[in-house]
């Protein structure tokens, strides 16, 4: 079979970064323009995915010049991506927050790359990497740098004014728990409570980008595995429809966390920006990267750009929210830079290491085909 070309590395290195700025971004967004509203969070995600589905349908359909409809047999698939991704990562950091608060649940997000560096290896996603080679060191070294980093940036903040706000828009890059829910008291059933169900949104999230690689791209008798776009389309469409399922909760969380509304369907209009950025930007385009990363990248190395999120919208709170950042913050930020970068020359080494069997992004997995470690595709 002959030898797809893949894109060039920095591209795609690029294109991980775009999505946490997109993410960090996003954060700011609706810290200026609903927290201060009280926007139903849970409401916010019913009408983020379900308005986004169609977006990611035209775009698929402009990118790959066609539509995939899922049979039966391929519906479960998407069920899965839709309820890990889309339904339970946000369902369960809204109920985190609301139990645990938006400090803890900011110091939360960075495991996400520990717990996917973790699962890869157990569910045999990836192969076991070798102690022997410098490289492997780097990339576990580059991953838990880059996780300190953002927990430090988080954990520790100023005493001034606008902390609570500074920390809460940490979290909101990926889910739309966008109420200011600083002013509840948390006890330590709550908190506890709420540690659980962020454990189960970080974990959800790792899930999610694991299981597109081991379900998708790496099955080369799949007819989706080259179509990236397809793939989010239909995993969004689940994920609205799983909200959609949850969304009479949105009376439960009303009360406590947005006010006393009679109606937590009852969107100001100043919310109408924030919904905007999320369809497109943060739903669409970060979701459409993520998943064109996971066909060309190992789960390991896509999710260890999360951390990055956090400076980025710290830097952005700091130009556009007034909140203050401490001198120890810009140390944390350099320990996620320097892990960035062992994690992106960590892929490099590997590439080289498996150049004599194809040009390879990532632990053991075959860009364009992506085909397990033992195929015989790719060479000659």
């Amino acid at each position: 079979m002959a030898q797809l070309q893949s894109p060039p590395r920095w591209l795609v290195i690029v294109a991980l970064l775009v999505v946490q700025v997109g993410f960090g971004a996003y954060g700011v967004v609706v810290a200026k323009f609903a927290v201060k509203n009280k926007a139903n969070p849970l409401v916010f995600s019913v009408i983020r995915d379900a308005c986004c589905f169609p977006v990611l349908l035209l775009a698929a359909f402009v990118s790959e010049r066609r539509l995939l409809f899922p049979t039966l047999r391929e519906m479960p698939v998407f069920m899965l991506l839709g309820f890990l991704g889309m339904f339970g990562n946000q369902l369960f950091y809204i109920l985190g927050v609301y139990y645990a608060g938006p400090n803890i649940s900011s110091a939360f997000q960075p495991a996400i790359p520990v717990w996917a560096a973790l699962f890869a290896i157990l569910f045999k996603v990836e192969k076991i990497p070798s102690a022997r080679h410098l490289h492997t060191w780097t990339k576990m070294a580059g991953i838990l740098l880059a996780a300190a980093g953002a927990i430090g940036m988080t954990v520790l903040k100023p005493t001034s004014s606008g902390t609570t706000r500074h920390i809460n828009t940490t979290l909101t890059v990926r889910s739309s728990a966008d109420c200011d829910s600083s002013s509840s008291t948390h006890g330590d059933h709550d908190k506890i409570i709420g540690c659980a169900m962020l454990a189960v949104n970080t974990v959800a999230m790792s899930f999610y980008v694991l299981a597109q690689k081991k379900l998708v791209f790496m099955r080369r008798d799949f007819r989706w595995n080259d179509v990236p776009f397809n793939v989010t389309a239909w995993s969004y469409l689940w994920g609205a429809v799983f909200m959609v399922l949850a969304s009479p909760a949105a009376n439960l969380v009303q009360p406590s966390v947005c006010g006393h509304k009679s109606n937590p369907w009852d969107i100001p209009i100043e919310t109408t920006y924030p919904i905007e950025y999320a369809i497109f930007v943060a739903s669409a385009l970060c979701y459409l990267l993520i998943t064109w990363c996971t066909m060309l990248l190992s789960a390991t190395i896509v999710t260890a750009f999360w951390p990055f999120q956090v400076p980025v919208c710290l830097l952005l709170s700091y130009l556009f929210l007034d909140d203050q950042l401490l001198t120890v913050q810009y140390v944390f930020c350099v320990l996620i830079i320097l892990g960035l970068f062992f994690v992106v020359w960590s892929n490099y080494r590997q590439e080289r290491v498996d150049s004599h069997k194809y040009v390879l992004l990532g632990d053991g997995v075959t860009t364009g085909i992506n085909t397990a470690t033992d195929s015989k595709i790719g060479d000659e």
